[in-house]
């Protein structure tokens, strides 16, 4: 009886992973606004009644690809921190993960902040909103501990008494708007004659630079950092980037 149980759980979780596979593609075609349940259950073999035995509503449906996004990203950044280097460059390979997040799963990457709307917030399960939450902990959590390591080996000198939570913050919302700019914005007339890579180091710098997170940009090479991270720790999903010519 229980491996039978086991068995239906399982079938249950691939059919919803299958079920937000889709729901991504109608998404990458028809655009967020057009979403609707019932173009979900077209798509699919299964019947609606089945479809909403997995997602209460779209807002729901949402909120799910929103933590598949979060445990994708939480992978990447796992990967991130076996990057052999001081705590800047952990960091900065924090960053090279989002980045490759951003470009391999664009709909995820932009679902985080539909998910975070009123509507969806008031109409998603309590279920999946708490594992949100606990998902967004365990991603900041991630890089707060890069800078508390940093002030503690004395390579960020925090002498405002900020948190390690305000500098996470910062990092992320730096990463998420020049991810975002490049990703949807890539022809605007100020974005064409940059390298998305090179700003994206250039911002990162800027930033910990005027944090005084040492060795600071003029005193190593962070650019042969970037490559070492893409090299030792991503190798495949670069390779992938390339093929599909992102």
């Amino acid at each position: 009886m229980q491996g039978y149980k086991k068995k239906r759980q399982l079938a249950f979780e691939e059919r919803e992973q299958e079920l937000l596979y889709l729901a991504e593609e109608l998404m990458d075609t028809l655009g967020f606004a057009a979403l609707t349940m019932d173009k979900l259950v077209a798509a699919c073999d299964y019947s609606k009644g089945t479809v909403y035995n997995h997602f209460s509503s779209k807002e729901d449906l949402l909120c799910a690809i929103c933590t598949r996004s979060m445990q994708v990203e939480l992978q990447l950044f796992e990967r991130a921190l076996q990057f052999n280097g001081n705590s800047r460059e952990k960091l900065l390979a924090l960053c090279f993960a989002y980045r490759l997040h951003a470009l391999l799963n664009p709909t995820q990457f932009y679902c985080v902040l539909s998910a975070k709307t009123p509507a969806v917030l008031e109409k998603a399960s309590p279920v999946r909103l708490e594992q949100q939450q606990e998902l967004e902990q365990a991603l900041s959590a991630v890089a707060d501990a890069v800078f508390e390591q940093a002030v503690l080996n004395g390579e960020l000198t925090d002498g405002r008494g900020h948190s390690a939570g305000e500098f996470t913050f910062a990092i992320w919302a730096l990463m998420f708007g020049t991810n975002a700019l490049f990703n949807a914005a890539s022809e605007a007339h100020m974005l064409k004659p940059l390298s998305a890579d090179q700003t994206l180091l250039l911002n990162t710098n800027l930033l910990l630079d005027g944090m005084k997170f040492s060795p600071l940009s003029h005193e190593h090479d962070y650019a042969q950092s970037w490559q070492r991270v893409a090299d030792e720790i991503f190798a495949e999903e670069v390779a992938l980037i390339k093929r599909n010519g992102e």
